[in-house]
């Protein structure tokens, strides 16, 4: 099988990495703290991934009119950490506060050393999105597009950009053809495009792709030429080479496997044409609420469900031949409803559902040597969660929404990655080298 291959720079020196970052960006931080509440037992999880990909009776839902709010232009300096805290990993504990700090931090700021990663939580203005969970967060320059969602009774077909330099919020106006509320679909970046397929509203399933242009704020419903995609939500598309491929999901009687593509660009009749691909190897098992990241020529898909079992397994796909490799990681950790982001040669598993309880863990895939890893993070976790939206921008990684079995969360947190920042800048590695 062939391999991708990134360049990385040899022995990079700590204490360079060091200057680098603390002659860098600095920011406002919340306290060190970690949200450690009582592990939330969660016996309906697996029901409702079933419900998901209708294996169980969903439930009804209706549509909203979001309200849209006045854009104020209020912008916060970023400011230098102070304060010392104790390390997070996955549980910390919680430092006195510090009086007389700024009200944004919520009490005590904290200072973690240099190379160390923290989370905050942060605070925005502007037109904040509701609280929502299985929506898509995508990046496009330098705002982050939020579309879709539901908070449990409602579904949404707005979109919220975030600038991530004022953490401003806006919701954009757009015009062009409806697009229905929808929760569990994909939005995949494509320039200064987002191509969103599927998902769904109560017991509808979609199957149209819709494309917004994000500058004209237009939504097209493509037009489509020939077989497509089946109905589905809880499938996983991604970017490549000219296609936006789109794998697994569920579509209202079964977890499904297949592979189809589409290109980008529509022919000259404005038309897009869907096509299933075909490839060796043997498939995944049928699954959704899976990740599927695109690393060079290969995409990798982790964990998932079926609606009866958790996953935990990791497989491979070269885009170029087209073979599936399954891969064998121990320990095989099981994870759903989670996200999964590329940082240099790191695969970032954040939070999600074990098939037992939600997490709020950060899982390190080290994809040249196939282990897991964990690192000592500061500052202020997010609770335990699932169906979170996930974002790297700016050398952070932002978490947004999400369910922990009780409660919709409308927050947004930020991972500052620190020196893990410069590792997509630091190219060259092959999957499974150092295996």
């Amino acid at each position: 099988m062939a391999s991708s291959t990134y360049s990385l720079v040899d022995n990079v020196a700590l204490d360079r990495q060091q200057a680098a970052i603390t002659a860098s960006r600095t920011l406002i931080r919340s306290p060190s703290r970690t949200h450690r509440d009582a592990r939330v037992p969660d016996g309906d999880a697996l029901a409702q991934q079933a419900a998901e990909m209708g294996l169980s009776e969903p439930d009804e839902l209706s549509a909203i009119q979001a309200a849209q709010a006045a854009k104020s232009g209020v912008r916060m300096k970023r400011a230098s950490r102070m304060a010392e805290s104790r390390p997070h990993t996955n549980a910390a504990a919680s430092p006195p506060p510090i009086p007389g700090k700024d009200a944004w931090s919520a009490g005590a700021e904290a200072r973690a050393p240099t190379p160390a990663m923290y989370w905050s939580k942060r605070a925005t203005w502007g037109a904040r999105p509701p609280k929502m969970r299985s929506q898509t967060m995508s990046v496009i320059g330098s705002g982050l597009f939020v579309f879709g969602g539901w908070n449990n009774s409602i579904c949404y077909n707005d979109v919220y950009v975030l600038d991530t330099e004022t953490m401003f919020w806006t919701r954009m106006r757009t015009s062009g053809d409806e697009v229905p509320p929808c929760r569990a679909h994909t939005a995949t970046a494509v320039g200064y495009r987002l191509f969103v397929f599927g998902g769904g509203d109560g017991t509808q399933y979609f199957s149209d792709l819709y494309v917004l242009d994000v500058r004209t704020c237009v939504w097209t419903r493509a037009p489509l030429v020939g077989p497509a995609p089946s109905s589905r939500r809880t499938h996983t598309c991604f970017y490549y080479n000219g296609f936006v491929y789109l794998f697994g999901g569920g579509d209202g009687h079964r977890a499904l496997n297949d592979l189809w593509r589409v290109r980008a660009e529509p022919d000259a009749n404005g038309a897009y044409a869907w096509e299933e691909v075909e490839t060796t190897g043997g498939r995944p098992f049928p699954r959704g609420y899976h990740t599927s990241t695109l690393v060079g020529n290969q995409v990798v898909v982790f964990g998932g469900s079926d609606g009866q079992e958790c996953f935990g397994d990791t497989s491979l796909l070269n885009l170029d031949t087209l073979e599936w490799a399954h891969v064998p990681i121990d320990p095989p950790l099981t994870r759903l409803a989670h996200t999964a982001t590329l940082v240099g040669m790191y695969l970032f598993v954040i939070c999600g559902h074990d098939g037992s309880d939600y997490s709020s863990q950060v899982l390190m895939l080290k994809l040249d040597t196939l282990k897991w890893e964990t690192r000592t993070i500061y500052g202020k976790a997010p609770q335990p969660r699932g169906y979170h939206a996930c974002a790297l921008q700016d050398g952070r990684l932002f978490v947004h929404g999400g369910y922990n079995g009780q409660e919709v969360f409308d927050d947004l947190y930020t991972l500052e990655l620190s020196s893990y920042s410069y590792l997509p800048q630091v190219p060259e590695f092959v999957i499974g080298c150092h295996r």
